[in-house]
């Protein structure tokens, strides 16, 4: 079962199977290693919605560390392509429940700079030439 402390949420995937996602300390600092970026420029750039694929990846790969660690970097990106809009739902429930964990902690802080993932896929739209930026 998911976890909201931590900011967890389920992710059914289309072949059957279903990941947890779970956003803390260390889903975080796995994420900032694998896509070479600070935390804040991240989620900003995940709130936004046109996330590149470097960093949606990054997010996800450290999301599922906790209870996949046999997922790669590579199986995270796969993901990303067979179940986007599964994995886009997923990382905004735990995002947000990250947040509100946040602000619940520390008041002052608020949510502002942790905001949820768009509903609606990674920000990037598939063409008979690959993936384009939304």
């Amino acid at each position: 079962m998911a976890n909201p402390i931590f900011g967890e949420a389920r992710l059914p995937l289309a072949d059957g199977r279903e990941l947890t996602l779970r956003f803390d300390f260390a889903a975080l600092a796995e994420a900032e290693d694998a896509a070479d970026k600070g935390t804040e420029e991240m989620i900003r750039e995940m709130s936004k919605g046109g996330a590149r694929l470097k960093t949606a990846r990054a997010m996800l790969f450290g999301a599922l560390r906790h209870h996949h660690p046999e997922v790669s970097l590579s199986d995270a990106g796969d993901l990303l392509l067979t179940d986007s809009n599964a994995v886009s739902e997923a990382m905004g429930r735990a995002m947000e429940q990250m947040a509100d964990r946040r602000a619940e902690q520390n008041p002052s802080l608020g949510t502002a700079t942790i905001k949820a993932v768009p509903s609606r896929g990674i920000g990037t739209r598939s063409s008979k030439h690959g993936a384009k930026a939304a």
